[in-house]
């Protein structure tokens, strides 16, 4: 007979318990100063910044020309369907509201989650896209806990971790020969 596994329960945090107050949020670090820089010079505009009420971190709600914006080369390949229902939403409500998460890399911008919903923009036709923008690069790697749209199946998990560890190995050739 199998042995029955204990599950553990998460502990319920304290309403009000967790991160930053209202005021902290309107406090940005200094790292914000040069992304602004780099969005302006690359055509793009800074419509606010904050940090995060959770972690704390810096954020910048961003527009940006359309085509700054690629997705990452890891994530799982955009399903037709789902970019055809964006764009119907997207045209019926006539409001995009839903903005791409961004990080800069080298002279562009990669959304490690918002492919689907920046394939329906391009394919509307649309000029620009909002986004908030993250400067910590490592959030391309957390795609997997950042993409809730759908839920992956084992097969495009599996596709993401190899294009991951593909990319992390291959920077990681480059950081150790140019040392």
């Amino acid at each position: 007979m199998a042995k029955k596994r204990k599950t553990t329960r998460r502990k319920k945090a304290a309403a009000g318990s967790i991160g930053l107050s209202v005021d902290q949020i309107r406090d940005v670090d200094s790292r914000t100063r040069e992304l602004t820089a780099h969005v302006e010079a690359d055509g793009g505009v800074v419509l606010g910044s904050y940090s995060d009420p959770f972690g704390g971190t810096p954020v910048l709600l961003v527009g940006l020309p359309i085509d700054r914006v690629e997705p990452t080369p890891y994530q799982r390949d955009p399903s037709d369907a789902h970019v055809k229902r964006l764009m119907t939403v997207i045209e019926k409500v006539g409001r995009f509201l839903d903005p791409v998460v961004l990080i800069r890399h080298d002279d562009q911008y990669w959304t490690p989650n918002g492919n689907h919903r920046l394939q329906a923009m391009r394919k509307l036709g649309a000029k620009a896209i909002i986004g908030l923008l993250v400067p910590d690069q490592d959030v391309a790697f957390k795609i997997l806990a950042l993409n809730t749209e759908k839920a992956h199946n084992v097969k495009e998990k599996s596709l993401e971790t190899i294009r991951m560890a593909r990319a992390l190995a291959a920077s990681k050739a480059i950081f150790s020969r140019s040392r």
